[in-house]
C-alpha cells in the first residue's frame, strides 16, 4: 500500500516536471540571456560564439546601413569586422528589457585607436528564450 502511494506520488512528480516546466528551465533560473557570456564574446571578438545566439537571420549595422544576414552571411561579416577593429575589452553600460525585447548597449575599445565603437545589441523573445536579433555598431 505505501509503495504504491510513492510510485503514484513519482508519477505525479515526473508529470509536473515534464508538463510544467518549459523546456531549458532550470529550478531558480532567472532567463537564459547569457550576459556575461556575450561580454566575453565581445571581448574576444567571437564571432563564432555572439552568432551562435541567432536565430535563422540577423540585422547588422556595423557603421554602416542596416542589412539582414543569414547565420552563415552574419559570421562572415563579423569576423571581418573583428579582424578590422580588433578588440581591446568590451564595457556593458546600460541593459533594459521593454515588451519581448532586451537591449544591451555597451562600449567597445578597439586596439591601436583612441576612439571606441558603441554597441547596441537587440534580443527578442519571450522567457526562456532570448534570440539576438541585430546589432548595430557607431563610433562613439
Amino acid at each position: 500500500m505505501i509503495g504504491s502511494r510513492i510510485a503514484k506520488f513519482e508519477i505525479l512528480v515526473c508529470w509536473f516536471v515534464i508538463f510544467c516546466i518549459p523546456p531549458g528551465v532550470t529550478w531558480g533560473q532567472v532567463d537564459t540571456l547569457d550576459v556575461a557570456g556575450i561580454l566575453e564574446y565581445l571581448s574576444e571578438g567571437n564571432a563564432e560564439a555572439l552568432v551562435s545566439h541567432a536565430e535563422g537571420y540577423l540585422e547588422l549595422a556595423l557603421l554602416e546601413q542596416p542589412r539582414r544576414y543569414t547565420r552563415s552571411q552574419a559570421l562572415y561579416v563579423l569576423e571581418k569586422f573583428f579582424r578590422q577593429y580588433s578588440p581591446d575589452g568590451f564595457r556593458l553600460d546600460h541593459s533594459m528589457t521593454q515588451g519581448e525585447e532586451w537591449w544591451l548597449t555597451g562600449s567597445y575599445s578597439v586596439r591601436d585607436e583612441r576612439q571606441g565603437l558603441r554597441f547596441y545589441l537587440r534580443f527578442g523573445g519571450i522567457f526562456p528564450e532570448y534570440r539576438l536579433m541585430a546589432i548595430q555598431v557607431i563610433r562613439s
